[in-house]
């Protein structure tokens, strides 16, 4: 192998060696946000919030994801629907992006005539909006639930009758604020509505019951769409707070721009595989892997021999030398195929053939010609192809 051949597959396998190592890589990214356990607009876990909104889609509202924090809630955002942090993500300080500037931010978009919709109770939110529930901000899924009646009768919430929620204990409002408790039990309220400014705050003591496992039951999905309706007559743009819950977005460099940006992790390790194969079955057509195969030797056929010799000799006219030589190649061909020594003449040659054989009265009518002096060069010609045609019917197919 030449030196630079050699370089060249040594570059080969460290760039294969390399690809493979980003396709592991990705194959452990590749995981699919629609399937986790966490309330994400798109989420089609049983704790996914995908049912809530194309319920609101169905009813001719704007559905959106915010992938950003507060300050980057869009103009034509008419509501916000706020989830629990996890506590996975809370351990690793992600409310570390939401600065004061956020909760002031929030504060007034809600005056402004915002409706806010919260699940949570976490530091991001203004002190305002905070309740005490004796809860952690995201309570683990508990198995026991609690139908929560109505316990003020507006008209918008007419053949409302239970709410089945999860027990997450009982809203505790901040007193210094006017908060009206809409569901609830003997143990107090669930649900409470606040009038802040020109907008709303919904503030709920659980988050599983807008769920995708849970939107169908008792009357949940009726209930908020009725409130939905009550605050946003004439539709409007919804939005989801899916960076609180992980899928955030920190400033427009790291947003997805083109094809890689946006094709899902699965596709990537697709189009990975396929950029490998690819040089593979390239570089395989254009050059061979390891030392190339010599080629073998070619051997013109007898009949191109003897033309060639035939004619060089009647040049010189010389049809008997010319006759004997040819004749002389082929006994030595034939001595090292049957096993007979080198030096072994013609006739021996014939006597150790089998008799009425083709080889043999070829080979028989070209000693007699070798005692011809007025040997002409068509009819030595003639049994040199006879030779030769004897020759290939008596190799094996």
């Amino acid at each position: 192998m030449r030196k630079g051949e050699r370089w060249r597959l040594i570059g080969l396998v460290l760039l294969f060696a390399a690809l493979v190592t980003y396709m592991f890589r990705l194959a452990g990214e590749a995981y699919d946000r629609r399937f986790t356990p966490l309330p994400y607009s798109y989420g089609q876990h049983q704790y996914g919030a995908k049912g809530l909104a194309r319920l609101l889609e169905r009813n001719g509202y704007t559905v959106r994801s915010l992938k950003r924090t507060f300050v980057h809630l869009p103009d034509d955002a008419d509501m916000l629907i706020i989830f629990p942090l996890p506590a996975s993500l809370e351990g690793f300080s992600l409310t570390q992006f939401w600065t004061e500037e956020d909760a002031e931010y929030l504060d007034g978009w809600v005056q402004e005539g915002g409706v806010l919709v919260l699940m949570a109770n976490d530091s991001r939110l203004p002190e305002a909006f905070r309740t005490d529930r004796g809860r952690p901000p995201f309570a683990t899924p508990e198995r026991r639930f609690m139908n929560a009646t109505p316990l003020w009768n507006p008209d918008w919430m007419a053949g409302i009758r239970s709410v089945r929620m999860g027990d997450f204990g009982r809203l505790q409002p901040n007193p210094d604020y006017p908060w009206v408790p809409l569901l609830g039990d003997a143990g107090g309220a669930t649900v409470a509505l606040m009038r802040y400014g020109n907008g709303y705050v919904l503030e709920c003591a659980d988050w599983l019951w807008l769920t995708n496992g849970r939107l169908r039951e008792a009357d949940n999905a009726a209930f908020f769409l009725a409130f939905v309706k009550q605050v946003l007559p004439k539709g409007g743009v919804i939005y989801f707070d899916d960076a609180g819950l992980g899928d955030i977005i920190l400033d427009e460099e790291s947003a997805p721009r083109g094809f890689w940006g946006y094709a899902p992790p699965a596709l990537r390790v697709a189009f990975a595989h396929l950029v490998v194969l690819t040089a593979i079955v390239m570089l395989s057509l254009g050059r061979r892997f390891g030392l190339p195969l010599p080629e073998r030797p070619r051997h013109p056929p007898l009949g191109e021999y003897v033309d060639a010799l035939a004619n060089l000799y009647a040049s010189a006219q010389a049809v008997q030398p010319a006759f004997a030589t040819i004749l002389e190649d082929i006994r030595r061909g034939l001595c090292r195929q049957l096993g007979l020594p080198s030096g072994a003449t013609l006739l021996q040659l014939i006597q150790s053939l089998p008799p009425e054989t083709p080889l043999r009265e070829a080979l028989t009518e070209a000693h007699r010609a070798l005692q011809n002096p007025t040997l002409t060069e068509g009819e030595a010609i003639r049994i040199l192809r006879r030779i030769a045609e004897a020759q290939h019917s008596q190799r094996p197919d």
